[in-house]
C-alpha cells in the first residue's frame, strides 16, 4: 500500500529551488534551497522563511542527489517551523496553564546570572544569542499544545520558543526567540521525530564538550566505514583533520570533527549524532567541510564578517577542548551497543534512563505535506552558551580531565 507521507516528498522537492555551491574540489557537495514561486504564493506562507528575512536552508552530501535531498529537507523544516497564522493557540498566563506548562525560562536555559546580566550581554552579543527578560507574573502569552514523548499528559509550550521568526531579536515582548534547535523533517512522523531528538542529543553533547572544556581523545578517521573516498581525500591534503567522541551519559553516539591548518589556525568544526557511530562521523566531517566553505567567505569579507572574523582571529587548536590533539590520532570509533533497539524507541529509552524529558510539537504543514516535528526538552543543554542545565558540567568517565566551565567569549559560531 502506498505511503501517503513518503509519496509527498518528491512533490515537496518541486516547491523549492536548489542552488549548488562550490565545493573546493573536495568529495562533498553543498547547496542551498529557497522557497520557489509556487510556495511563496501559498496563503499564509511566512515571510520569516524567506532569504529576505536572513534565513536560508543549506544542505550537504557525498553526492549530488544526497545534497539536494538534504538542502530541501532543511528548507521544508524551516518553512514548516515558522508561523503560518492558522495554528491553534491558547492565550493564558503561566499560572493559568499550570502544571501542563513548559515555562519559557525552563526551555531557554539561561542561569540566574545570565538573566541578571542580560542587558550588557545583549548590547555586545545579541546577534549570536539574545536574552529575553523573564516573564512577569500573570502576563498572558500564547501557548501551543505539544505531545509528551513518553505518553504522558499533553503539555503546552510558548509559541515564542516553538516558532522560528515569530519573535525577533530586541522584541521587548518576547518570552523567547525561536530557533531551529531540535527541528527535523522526515519521510514519516517517526523518522522526523527520530531526527529531531538526535539533533537535541547532538547539541547537548556539543554544549557539554565545548562549554565544559571536556578533553576527549581523538579517534581514528581511517576507522570510518563506508566513506573511503572522503577519508582518503582528507588524509591527502595539507590541512589536518581530527575526530572526537563526545558521546554523553545518554550513550547515543555523538562525534565532533575538527580541521585546521598546520599552524593550528583557521578552525572548522562539525557535529553529528546517530545511532550508528560511523554515520555520525561521516555527517560530522561533511558538516566540518561545510564550515570550511563558510570560513573561506569570511576570510574574503575580513572584519565585515562579524563573529566569523572573531572566530578566525581567535580560535586555535590550543583552545580547550580542541587541545586534546596529539600529533597522531589514536583510538577507534565507538561501537553501537549490541542488541540496541533501533530508531525512535532507542532514543526514548536512552532519555528515560537519564530522566530526560521530551516533548514533540507537530509542525507539519498540509501545503507542503512532509512530516516535520520539533523536539523540546528542559533537561538537555542548548548549543549556545546557556548555563542553567545541571548536566552541563556533570562528571563523565569519558573525559580526560574534569569538566570546567569555560569563561571565555562565545566562539562556537556554527
Amino acid at each position: 500500500m502506498p505511503n501517503k507521507e513518503t509519496d509527498r516528498v518528491p512533490e515537496a522537492m518541486a516547491l523549492f529551488d536548489v542552488i549548488e555551491l562550490p565545493n573546493g574540489g573536495g568529495p562533498a557537495h553543498f547547496a542551498v534551497a529557497i522557497p520557489g514561486k509556487r510556495l511563496r504564493q501559498m496563503p499564509g506562507f511566512p515571510g520569516a522563511a524567506l532569504p529576505e528575512a536572513g534565513r536560508m536552508a543549506s544542505g550537504r552530501g557525498l553526492d549530488a542527489p544526497q545534497c539536494r535531498a538534504s538542502s530541501v529537507g532543511e528548507a521544508v523544516e524551516l518553512a514548516s517551523c515558522c508561523a503560518w497564522g492558522d495554528e491553534r493557540l491558547v492565550a493564558a498566563s503561566l499560572k493559568e496553564i499550570g502544571a501542563a506548562a513548559l515555562p519559557p525560562e525552563a526551555l531557554n536555559g539561561f542561569d540566574r546570572s545570565q538573566v541578571e546580566e542580560r542587558e550588557a550581554w545583549n548590547a555586545a552579543h545579541s546577534s549570536f544569542d539574545w536574552r529575553p527578560a523573564p516573564l512577569a507574573d500573570g502576563t498572558p502569552i500564547d501557548w501551543i499544545e505539544v505531545e509528551d514523548a513518553f505518553g504522558g499528559a499533553a503539555k503546552f509550550a510558548p509559541t515564542d520558543f516553538v516558532f522560528i521568526g515569530l519573535r525577533e531579536v530586541g522584541d521587548s515582548q518576547a518570552a523567547a526567540i525561536g530557533d531551529s534547535n531540535g527541528c527535523a523533517a522526515g519521510e514519516d512522523a517517526e523518522t522526523a521525530k527520530t531526527a529531531a531528538v538526535l539533533e537535541l542529543v547532538e547539541r547537548d553533547a556539543t554544549a557539554r564538550w565545548w562549554y565544559g572544556r571536556r578533553r576527549r581523545a581523538p579517534i581514528d578517521i581511517a576507522a570510518i566505514e563506508g566513506a573511503a573516498e572522503l577519508t582518503g581525500w582528507l588524509a591527502g591534503r595539507e590541512r589536518r583533520s581530527f575526530l572526537f567522541d563526545i558521546t554523553t551519559d545518554l550513550d547515543i553516539p555523538v562525534i565532533a570533527a575538527m580541521s585546521a591548518e598546520p599552524n593550528g589556525c583557521d578552525i572548522a568544526l562539525g557535529f553529528a549524532a546517530r545511532l550508528d557511530p560511523h554515520l555520525a562521523a561521516i555527517s560530522a566531517l561533511t558538516e566540518m567541510l561545510q564550515m570550511e566553505v563558510s570560513l573561506s567567505a569570511a576570510r574574503a569579507l575580513g572584519d565585515a564578517a562579524g563573529s566569523w572574523a572573531y572566530w578566525l582571529r581567535t580560535a586555535r587548536t590550543s583552545t580547550p577542548p580542541l587541545d586534546a590533539t596529539p600529533g597522531v590520532p589514536s583510538g577507534t570509533l565507538l561501537k553501537a551497543a549490541p542488541g540496541q533497539r533501533s530508531g525512535l524507541s532507542a532514543l526514548l529509552d536512552a532519555c528515560a534512563r537519564r530522566n530526560v524529558d521530551l516533548c514533540f510539537a507537530d509542525m507539519t504543514r498540509p501545503a507542503i505535506g512532509v512530516p516535520v516535528f520539533r523536539a523540546l526538552s528542559t533537561a538537555l543543554c542548548h548549543y549556545k552558551p546557556r548555563f542553567a542545565r545541571s548536566r552541563l558540567l556533570d562528571a563523565d568517565p569519558r573525559d580526560l580531565a574534569p569538566a570546567a566551565q569555560w569563561a571565555g567569549e562565545p566562539w562556537l559560531v556554527i
